[in-house]
C-alpha cells in the first residue's frame, strides 16, 4: 500500500507540473495521467490491479466438466414424454395399464421424461401403472438430463395396493436412428406382456412377477437401467385429495395398451456403448 501512495503523489507532481506549462499535448498526457490514477485508486480500494476493464466470464469446458457434462443455464430440452396415469374408483377391481415408449434423440440435448401415477379411491381395490422408456441418445450429446419419476396415492381406500412403476433405460449409441436389436425384441416383450396381464385377469401379485420376468431376461440392458417403484397400502396417502376418473389419460383404457413401435432395421444394429450413468 505504501508503493501505491508513493506512486499516486509521483503522478499528481508530475500532472501538475504539466498543467503549468500549458501546452496543449501536456494537457492530453494530464487526462492520461487522471485516468491512471482513477485507476489505481481503484485498484488500491480493491487490492486487485487489471490493465483491462472486468468482463464477464464464458463458461468453459472446464465448467461443463464440473457440473457433470451439463452447462448451466442451458436446459435440455430434446427427448418426449412418457405418462402412464390410472385412476382406480372400482371397488373389488384391479385396473391396471402400461405404456412403452422410444424416443430417439440425435441432438446435442436430451431430457427425456418418464412418469408412472397409480390413483385407488375405493374398496378392495388394486392399482397398477407401468410407464417403460428407452431413450437411444447420440454419443456426442452433452446435456443429458433424463427424468423417471413415480407417483402412488390412495384417497380414502380401504384394503387396497397401489403400484407405480417407471422403468427407464437411456443409452448413448453412435446412430439414435438405428435401433439395437435387444431393445427392440425388449420392447415387443414388454408390450405383449402388458397387453397378457390386461386381458387375462391377473392379481396384482402375478403382473408385478410377469413385468420383473421381462425386465429380468435383458440384463445386458441393466446398466442403462433407472428402475423406480413405489406402493401405497394406507388409506388415505399423506397429501392425497379426491381425484375425477375423467382425469386420467387416453392410455389409462381397461383394453387397450399405447405404445411405439420401433423402426424395423435392415441390417444388425450396433450394440449400445456403455456411458456413465446420469441418474442418480
Amino acid at each position: 500500500m505504501e508503493k501505491v501512495r508513493t506512486l499516486l503523489r509521483t503522478r499528481a507532481d508530475m500532472l501538475t507540473s504539466l498543467l503549468r506549462r500549458g501546452a496543449m499535448p501536456y494537457v492530453v498526457i494530464g487526462i492520461v495521467l487522471l485516468l491512471g490514477l482513477s485507476g489505481i485508486a481503484v485498484a488500491a480500494e480493491t487490492g486487485t490491479f487489471s490493465t483491462s476493464p472486468s468482463a464477464t466470464p464464458t463458461p468453459s469446458v472446464a465448467v461443463a466438466s464440473a457440473n457433470g457434462g451439463q452447462v448451466a443455464g442451458f436446459p435440455a430440452a430434446g427427448g418426449g414424454a412418457n405418462i402412464v396415469q390410472v385412476i382406480n374408483h372400482a371397488d373389488s377391481h384391479f385396473r391396471m395399464d402400461g405404456k412403452v415408449k422410444l424416443n430417439q434423440i440425435p441432438g446435442p440435448n436430451a431430457g427425456p421424461k418418464n412418469e408412472a401415477f397409480a390413483y385407488s379411491s375405493c374398496t378392495n381395490c388394486d392399482t397398477m401403472a407401468v410407464a417403460l422408456e428407452i431413450n437411444l441418445i447420440s454419443t456426442s450429446a452433452r446435456n443429458i438430463q433424463p427424468l423417471n419419476e413415480v407417483v402412488a396415492l390412495n384417497y380414502h381406500c380401504a384394503n387396497c395396493m397401489t403400484y407405480a412403476w417407471a422403468i427407464q433405460y437411456t443409452i448413448q449409441v453412435a446412430d439414435p436412428a438405428q435401433v439395437p436389436s435387444d431393445v427392440q425384441e425388449l420392447m415387443r416383450q414388454m408390450n405383449a406382456t402388458m397387453t397378457h396381464i390386461k386381458t387375462s385377469g391377473e392379481t396384482l401379485t402375478q403382473a408385478l412377477s410377469e413385468v420383473n420376468a421381462v425386465i429380468g431376461e435383458f440384463n445386458e440392458l441393466g446398466i442403462y437401467l433407472t428402475d423406480k417403484q413405489l406402493t401405497a397400502t394406507e388409506p388415505t396417502t399423506p397429501g392425497a385429495g379426491p381425484m375425477p376418473l375423467e382425469a386420467a389419460s387416453p392410455s389409462a383404457s381397461a383394453t387397450t395398451t399405447a405404445s411405439d413401435t420401433p423402426p424395423a432395421s435392415p441390417s444388425p444394429s450396433p450394440s449400445p456403448q456403455a456411458s456413465p450413468s446420469t441418474s442418480p
